[in-house]
């Protein structure tokens, strides 16, 4: 009778292993037993978003909780599968990835399930705590002397700041006048690099030579700008090589609720990547605004030569420069809801290039009925949608829903030694009722964060009716 038992317990301990399990995935998707090592983490929720990040490329990551790195609204509660859950699960990995020649050859570092990039300036030691994650809220300048952040906030190694004297040296609050930059209410602040070797899991190419410090920012309020968190790249290349052919690329496993039950697309107007819902999701049932979409959008992308035009980066005009926009939309089935490797994800760095470029995972070109002869995959309007024989191109026409993942990009670009490059976009949800109605207040939303950054963040002028 014992042996009975104990075999029992056995069997669900095994069972309960196994669930747990099941929701951690490596660098390709797949179950995982092991997190991988984290350098610096911390976390985004200076509005309704709550997001957890790491220091490695990766700007939600999934590492710290288990589940989903970011959800929205932070305040809603829902009985999942853990229990009682805060936050609505929304995104559960996102990185930019970028990729370039280097005399010929291809390289891609990337912010995936696991980052390629080590915490620290271009040959730091990465082990030194002061590279870490940095966190500063407006609401800590009543009280600055108990933020050490703000105390020691990086100015050496780039972090924004204001000089309110002029006089060269960052002299904090409150004994001198002092602060860091605020783009919005809370600001978050990090450097990084690829020159770590050991860190290039995920398409384990040589590094690029890059350094990246990346500025994240949000604003607390009431309306839509409080559901969005905008990120600010600075990519300097570090390294003694120039790299041709290069793009920057924003990769996401979003999870809408339960992951199983997602579509992807993306509006070429807008420049946005979007994931959208399969009918209401379980998760968001009690959600009095309805099933969420969430998106993605450069709004101020890699600048390149162009006579006669104007590029904004580094907060100023360049003339006979132009600010590219999104130039290709890959929308990622996973490797085994795939009968080939042509549209899923890629197992290679030239396979993800090969993505970040605009074309199949083996350098062909994209069937025109995923495109419509474009580089952008299932653009249609899913609200306009009729059957696959109508002039939409979407996500439900050729699959049904299940968890996906998209990758949009950038360029081509090309960055000498000491070159760089600044882009902005932002992550950003919408819920108005069923997942279509989403899917359009989405639209909206984005129109509202573009129309912001336009005016460069400037909250006192309010953005146009939308009806």
């Amino acid at each position: 009778m014992k042996k009975n038992k104990f075999k029992a317990l056995l069997v669900l301990l095994l069972i309960l292993l196994a669930i747990l399990n099941a929701e951690n995935k490596d660098s390709k998707g797949n179950t995982q037993i092991q997190k991988p090592t984290i350098q610096s983490s911390n976390n985004f929720d200076g509005n309704r978003i709550d997001c957890d990040m790491e220091n490695n490329g990766m700007f939600v990551s999934h590492n710290i909780s288990g589940r989903s790195g970011l959800t929205w609204p932070k305040d809603y509660i829902y009985v999942g599968p853990w229990g009682y859950q805060h936050g609505g699960q929304t995104v559960f990995a996102s990185g930019v990835w970028l990729g370039g020649r280097v005399y010929g050859e291809v390289r891609v570092s990337a912010g995936e399930y696991a980052g390629e990039y080590a915490s620290g300036p271009w040959g730091a030691d990465h082990a030194n705590p002061k590279y870490k994650i940095y966190k500063v809220s407006k609401r800590d300048l009543a009280d600055p002397i108990n933020n050490t952040d703000i105390q020691n906030w990086p100015v050496a190694l780039g972090a924004p700041w204001v000089d309110e004297n002029e006089n060269g040296e960052y002299e904090p609050l409150p004994f001198g006048p002092d602060h860091p930059d605020f783009i919005g209410d809370q600001v978050i602040w990090m450097v990084m690099n690829d020159g770590l070797d050991s860190l290039h899991t995920v398409f384990h190419t040589a590094p690029l030579g890059v350094e990246v410090q990346r500025t994240i920012f949000g604003f607390d309020r009431s309306d839509a700008l409080g559901d969005m968190m905008f990120i600010k790249d600075l990519i300097i290349n570090k390294g003694d090589d120039p790299i041709d052919e290069m793009y920057v690329g924003l990769w996401s496993d979003p999870d809408l609720g339960d992951a199983a039950d997602d579509f992807v697309g993306c509006d070429t107007t807008l420049g946005m990547g979007i994931c959208y819902n399969d009918g209401d999701d379980h998760d968001f049932a009690n959600y009095i605004d309805g099933t969420p979409a969430v998106g993605y959008d450069f709004f101020q992308g890699p600048i390149v030569p162009a006579n006669g035009e104007t590029a904004y980066a580094f907060g100023r005009e360049i003339p006979n420069y132009k600010n590219l926009q999104m130039t290709s939309f890959a929308g990622l089935l996973k490797r085994w809801n795939v009968g080939d490797n042509i549209f899923g994800e890629p197992n290679s760095a030239m396979e993800a290039y090969n993505l970040m470029k605009g074309l199949n995972n083996n350098g062909t070109k994209i069937d025109d009925m995923y495109t419509g002869g474009s580089a952008y995959t299932l653009p249609g309007d899913p609200t306009k949608n009729i059957d696959n024989l109508d002039n939409e191109i979407v996500d439900q026409d050729f699959w049904s829903s299940h968890d996906r993942r998209f990758l949009m990009n950038s360029g081509p670009f090309y960055m000498a030694p000491g070159d760089s490059q600044e882009v902005v976009f932002a992550v950003f949800m919408a819920a108005d009722g069923d997942p279509l109605d989403s899917y359009l207040k989405l639209k909206e939303v984005d129109i509202i964060a573009q129309y912001y950054y336009d005016n460069r963040f400037r909250t006192s002028f309010l953005p146009p009716s939308l009806k």
